[in-house]
């Protein structure tokens, strides 16, 4: 009990501290849940230069990395990335201790991910059923008075995911305005113009390029991430044009209604 107690003592000193020195040599992957988050982070991870932490493989209920961690990465020049999309609501955390980092933040055509998000099952029901109105939750500190506008209670499971598409790819606004530097990055850019899109995250990242990015499949150790996806598959190039999926006409067009106005800033078109 007693060394355990320390222990945490000496991560709170130094997490205090410490953290807010080094930051600069970390990075977070945050945005929506089934925006391509998973297959970035397998990319990047194949860098030599980055390690690549997804939130299943951290064993903590608070996975931040420690000072120790993010000091000795900016002595041998290493970066570090974290995907933790649950805590990218974190922002007064983040902003007293990691105040240097970079965040990318992929997006994803609405219909795309919804339909992904109905795909994602399990014996609890789709990722919709389970995780929406939690995920929607989190997003009222920031966007309360806009959500209380919405009669949630009373919308289709389609429709909740569509409300919460909308206000969660409207975050980056609020980190940019903390001052963080985010790199808005789209999947479907990421999907068919893979170099030109990687090269975009270096160059704002300041690393320098690597073609390991483009073999990562290759490159990775062969196990599942978050979602379902395997760390050692190429890209598949057809899921940019899947953007349907198993949605009918009727939830398309209440896709289209509810997302419009992000839909537009990302030039995403309706169907």
């Amino acid at each position: 009990m007693i060394s355990q107690f320390k222990y945490h003592l000496r991560n709170t000193i130094t997490l205090r501290y410490f953290s807010p020195i080094f930051s600069g040599n970390l990075f977070f992957i945050f945005g929506c849940q089934r925006s391509g988050t998973t297959l970035l982070l397998s990319i990047l991870n194949a860098h030599p230069q980055i390690t690549c932490i997804d939130e299943t493989e951290f064993p903590s209920p608070y996975p931040f990395p420690s000072a120790q961690r993010l000091a000795v990465n900016q002595i041998n020049h290493h970066y570090s990335c974290f995907k933790i999309l649950e805590h990218s609501h974190k922002l007064d955390f983040l902003k007293r201790f990691y105040p240097n980092s970079k965040i990318i933040w992929p997006i994803r055509n609405p219909h795309s991910t919804i339909s992904s998000m109905l795909n994602l099952v399990n014996s609890q029901g789709d990722w919709i059923d389970r995780c929406v109105i939690k995920e929607i939750e989190r997003l009222k500190p920031f966007f309360g008075k806009e959500l209380e506008n919405w009669y949630l209670s009373q919308l289709s499971k389609v429709e909740l995911a569509g409300i919460y598409w909308l206000y969660k790819n409207q975050y980056p606004i609020l980190l940019k305005n903390h001052g963080f530097d985010v790199l808005e990055s789209k999947y479907e850019d990421l999907i068919q113009n893979t170099k030109e899109t990687l090269a975009k995250i270096t160059n704002f990242l300041e690393i320098e390029w690597s073609d390991d990015l483009l073999n990562f499949y290759q490159k990775n150790p062969g196990k599942y991430l978050a979602g379902g996806t395997r760390t050692d598959r190429p890209i598949n190039t057809t899921r940019a044009s899947n953007l349907q999926g198993k949605l009918n006409a009727e939830e398309i067009q209440k896709i289209n209604v509810i997302c419009q106005p992000v839909m537009q800033k990302y030039s995403y078109t309706e169907l």
